[in-house]
């Protein structure tokens, strides 16, 4: 039911990134329920009729160094409306300093169905569906670089490619995502923040929530003892790598279609995965625990 306002929205995104001249819940690495101008709790399930001033669930934005910002996009509705797209909301910068920085987003969420809130006040970390592209010029990364040359650290240089400048395209929809980026990028943060961070195609350890598990359904009767909470705390960060990933939303609160886990697929600075799920590769010194072939660089 979230896929058609989504595919809405990114169609609109990835016309934008044909046409251009390079050309947290939504767990794609890019999208940003911040860079939407919305709280977490936005989209709650348990609120529907919620509308945050100023939200958008379709924005295209462009900042310096400093946060001084441009954007234009379409204001967040209550649950059963459609978006105003004849008067979007728009805002212009006082000043604007390009050698600080540029960032230039433009982000979509499954608000766009007709105003659909989907996720849990449990988390409140955004939306479960949606996508973004994104451009950055950070002079602040060119010093870390640097030093990692210097230093020869080479699991930094896999995990940040180039200096200066990053970018990707991600998007997730009923538990499906595909993120495509030049920078290594927190996808997920789960509540246990001591955990490790771990590549999101990597399914090892992984315990994967009851399929019946979700943003509306987050109570015992659909995740078990403990509800949504438990398995969002028992979740440490999830990152997404240089190169492209196919993966499972690893997010609680994506209520897949199936088959689930999504079988991954990981090709980048940092390797190759492939399988896990219901693709189970057979045992081999390069098959990890989670079933998937697995081939590491120094990451």
């Amino acid at each position: 039911m979230r896929r058609a306002g989504v595919l809405v929205g990114l169609g609109v995104v990835a016309l934008m990134l044909v046409g251009s001249a390079g050309a947290w819940a939504v767990s794609d690495g890019q999208y940003s329920y911040r860079r939407q101008h919305c709280s977490g709790a936005a989209d709650n399930s348990k609120d529907p009729t919620r509308v945050e001033p100023g939200c958008q669930s379709f924005t295209v934005n462009v900042s310096d160094g400093a946060g001084n910002e441009g954007f234009i996009g379409l204001q967040q509705t209550a649950d059963g409306q459609s978006p105003d797209f004849l008067n979007p909301v728009s805002g212009t910068p006082t000043t604007f300093d390009p050698t600080s920085g540029v960032h230039a987003y433009v982000g979509a969420d499954d608000n766009l169905d007709n105003g659909e809130h989907d996720s849990s006040p449990a988390i409140s970390n955004g939306p479960s569906d949606g996508g973004a592209i994104a451009f950055n010029v950070d002079p602040a990364s060119v010093d870390p670089w640097v030093a990692a040359v210097q230093a020869g650290d080479v699991a930094y240089l896999l995990t940040h490619p180039l200096p200066l400048v990053d970018g990707g395209f991600g998007a997730c929809a009923d538990g499906a995502c595909l993120a495509v980026t030049t920078v290594e990028r927190v996808a997920y943060q789960g509540g246990d923040k001591h955990k490790p961070a771990q590549p999101v195609a990597d399914y090892t350890g992984k315990r994967w929530d009851p399929p019946t598990c979700g943003g509306p359904s987050d109570g015992k009767a659909d995740c078990g003892p403990g509800g949504i909470a438990k398995w969002h705390k028992g979740d440490g960060a999830r990152t997404t790598e240089p190169g492209v990933q196919v993966f499972e939303d690893p997010d609680p609160q994506g209520s897949p279609i199936g088959p689930y886990p999504l079988p991954a697929a990981y090709a980048g600075t940092c390797g190759v995965i492939v399988g896990g799920g219901a693709a189970q590769a057979p045992a081999s010194p390069v098959t990890n625990s989670a079933g998937q072939v697995q081939v590491r660089t120094a990451c």
